[in-house]
């Protein structure tokens, strides 16, 4: 019996095509995990090459920068939250965001186990209030930087930023002046990387301001939260619970007391303060406790700064050209300009960005003879030439009206400085380069700049301050970076013919040549 088979019909078995299929499966299988592998391996900073070919090396971190990143502790979160900048410094503002972007952007690049930077999209309004309320902050155009529960704030146009405010009356626009993104950073990822909380202990017991209020105006719930936020540690220090002045604390403070201290309460604050403690007073605006037996003023006065009586006053403009007294806003003086001190380190920054700080009810402040030894005082705060010291009358509160016959005309120092070396220190240290300790108090004749009202305003002159006090006025000085235009100068150089060089003969060549190969190879 012959079977006749059907013939082929040249399709391909069920076999064949599973085989094909698992192929298939495997090559694929492969490819994903031959970019996963490469992925990971891409991730991973020690098998990482970066290749910087700009000429003033733009997508490289300044050398200090990238040393301090590297050796921070674990990771830091950059959040940033960047908006429009108004009118007339909306270019100036966008030139800064921009740079700053960059900046950002080659350091997450060059440090992707050390920072994770977050950019914000304000017109989220949900999300990104969410995320500022977890932050602790109020005000857009900042870049928070954060690691555990540390936070450090940065302003634009004040710690990015410097910036030439113009003259619009000789139609000067303003201008960047200089851009300082790698030195704000590279402090603030150096305060970040210090493990500790500097202690501020305030004072009580002698009617001193509500150090957790934050509803009436007048207390100092806001500070608090400032210096919390900054990474303060904030205490009280009762004298009839502990005598002793707690150990760990770095900054004592004493905030518009209206009752005089102990004896013994000022032996152990003098004995603090010149032992290399940190000393804040806010002298007291109650007319009954100015001046007496363990006064505030009294206080200063061992530490060669006189108080005077009085509250500084100026006239204010009337809105007609003219000037007017007898008003109480004539006690609200407003500090700017030359009369911020340019050489310390607590106003420095202010004077630059043209900052302002007001000073309701402030006293004014002198020198005296009797000064700690090595001792240095400066005025850090100036009324303008317009003020003059308002005496009090019969009632405990001046007139707010100048008499030249008794009163005294200004300018005054509000605001003072003195760091002196500690009892018993050596001057001449062989060790140049080890950090000293030194004794600082800080004089404030007005408790109301530090109040809830006024914290908006004089936030950065209040942390400045306690950042002084507790010696946390270390700066790294990171020159600008130069940023410029790279052209060619085709008019005084041959930069052009080498150009003409390259576009008509090397690339056209180059191209010719690349064809003459492949069409001899086709040709075998």
């Amino acid at each position: 019996m012959v079977v006749e088979h059907e013939p082929s019909r040249g399709g391909i078995g069920l076999w064949s095509r599973k085989s094909i299929a698992l192929q298939v499966f495997g090559v694929v299988a492969l490819a994903a995990l031959g970019a996963g592998l490469l992925t990971y391996l891409a991730s991973m900073p020690s098998l990482r090459a970066r290749i910087d070919l700009t000429a003033v090396g733009k997508n490289t971190l300044d050398e200090t920068l990238g040393g301090l990143i590297d050796a921070l502790p674990d990771k830091v979160t950059v959040d940033v939250f960047f908006r429009p900048v108004d009118a007339p410094l909306t270019r100036v503002g966008a030139e800064a965001q921009s740079r700053m972007a960059e900046l950002l952007f080659v350091a997450r690049n060059q440090f992707p186990a050390k920072l994770r930077v977050v950019e914000h999209d304000l017109s989220d309004v949900s999300k990104v209030a969410i995320r500022m309320r977890e932050l602790g902050i109020e005000e857009d155009n900042v870049v928070v930087l954060t690691r555990n529960d540390d936070k450090v704030v940065l302003r634009l146009l004040r710690d990015i930023a410097r910036v030439d405010p113009g003259n619009p009356a000789l139609h000067v626009e303003p201008s960047l002046e200089s851009f300082r993104g790698e030195e704000a950073m590279g402090n603030a990822l150096l305060r970040l990387s210090i493990d500790e909380q500097p202690r501020i202990a305030f004072t009580v017991g002698h009617g001193e301001r509500d150090l957790y209020d934050v509803e009436k105006s007048l207390n100092l719930g806001r500070l608090r939260a400032a210096l919390v936020s900054d990474g303060f540690f904030t205490d009280r220090w009762d004298s009839t619970q502990t005598p002793e002045i707690p150990a760990e604390t770095r900054v004592l403070a004493i905030v518009d007391p209206s009752q005089p201290f102990t004896p013994g309460e000022v032996e152990r604050i003098v004995k603090f303060v010149e032992s290399g403690g940190r000393l804040l007073v806010a002298t007291s605006t109650h007319a009954a406790a100015f001046g007496v037996a363990g006064s505030a003023e009294e206080l200063l006065a061992r530490f060669g700064i006189q108080t005077a009586a009085g509250f500084v006053a100026m006239p204010v403009p009337d809105g007609f050209g003219g000037w007017r007294t007898g008003l109480e806003q004539c006690g609200t003086i407003v500090v700017a300009g030359s009369n911020l001190e340019l050489r310390h380190p607590i106003t420095e920054s202010l004077a630059r960005s043209e900052a302002r700080v007001g000073l309701p009810n402030a006293r004014a402040f002198a020198a005296l003879g009797a000064k700690p030894k090595n001792s240095v005082l400066i005025d850090l705060l100036r009324s303008p030439e317009l003020a003059w010291r308002d005496l009090p009358t019969q009632g405990g509160r001046g007139d707010w009206k100048f008499d030249s016959r008794l009163e005294e005309a200004g300018p005054f120092a509000l605001a003072m400085a003195l760091a002196f070396p500690p009892a018993g220190s050596e001057l001449d240290q062989p060790d140049t380069n080890a950090e000293r300790k030194a004794a600082r108090v800080v004089a404030l004749g007005s408790p109301d700049a530090l109040s809830n009202d006024a914290l908006a305003r004089n936030r950065d002159f209040a942390l400045n301050t306690f950042n002084w006090l507790a010696q946390r006025d270390r700066r790294l000085v990171i020159r600008p970076r130069a940023f410029e235009r790279r052209v060619l100068d085709v008019r005084n150089s041959t930069a052009l013919t080498r150009l003409n060089v390259v576009a008509w003969g090397v690339l056209p060549g180059s191209f010719a040549l690349l064809g003459f190969l492949i069409a001899l190879r086709r040709r075998r």
